[in-house]
């Protein structure tokens, strides 16, 4: 067993808070090849702000849209193989190495394909999916910088093309896929970043957690949240 230690929000109206607070709770999960394997523990003294960029290296070659689906989320196109980074400083929540997709059962909770999760100093949660490649030694709990290499674009997961989908929410303290897979829009902020504008989604972010309190016990309650 392995224990994967994420930490949980004191949100306020317009804010996700000053900061995330250290360890609420514990959730022991069965150790998988699919899963990171080490503790991501919540610092206390970390910063609280970070800045921004595009998820892909080269964003000159990428883009995207103001639509998704039937859900807030963005899928940044660039080309099978671009080189997708971090767009923040900040923990890294969750590594899936392992495409465990099967479309004949469809389980909402591993469409993403090969995923990584990266909780940003601004306390907000940044999903990224469907890559190709995953860095060598990108392990849950591991700090990473703005702009550092996570892994390459693909095709992962349920898609029909090498894309990127970039999904903000805030981090709920247990496994779930509804909440993650993104909750406010991404385009207005990749929009402001391309500009060179440091605009940050941790406002949006607290806001919509105040509107929906419940929402990471629901979605950690859903029956197919344990296989996120």
């Amino acid at each position: 067993m392995v224990a994967l230690i994420i930490a949980s929000a004191a949100v306020a109206v317009g804010s996700v808070g000053t900061a995330w607070s250290a360890i609420e709770r514990a959730a022991t999960v069965d150790e998988r090849a699919d899963r990171g394997t080490a503790s991501q523990v919540a610092d206390p003294e970390r910063p609280t702000t970070t800045p921004y960029s595009l998820p892909v290296a080269d964003g000159a070659r990428a883009g995207w849209s103001a639509t998704h689906s039937t859900y807030p989320a963005t899928d940044v196109f660039s080309g099978c193989g671009a080189s997708l980074v971090s767009p923040v400083w900040g923990t890294v929540l969750e590594v899936r190495r392992v495409d465990s997709y099967d479309p004949a059962v469809d389980d909402p909770a591993t469409r993403g394909g090969r995923t990584v999760s990266i909780l940003g100093f601004d306390g907000v949660r940044y999903y990224l999916a469907h890559f190709d490649t995953i860095v060598d030694g990108l392990d849950v709990g591991d700090e990473v910088a703005l702009g550092q290499e996570l892994g390459t674009m693909g095709d992962t997961g349920r898609t029909s093309a090498c894309h990127l989908h970039f999904a903000i929410s805030p981090p709920c303290p247990d496994t779930e896929w509804s909440v993650r897979r993104g909750v406010i829009w991404p385009y207005v902020y990749l929009n402001a970043w391309r500009r060179g504008e440091q605009l940050s989604p941790a406002a949006e972010v607290g806001r919509w957690l105040a509107a929906n309190p419940t929402a990471c016990a629901d979605a950690m309650a859903d029956p197919f949240a344990p296989d996120a």
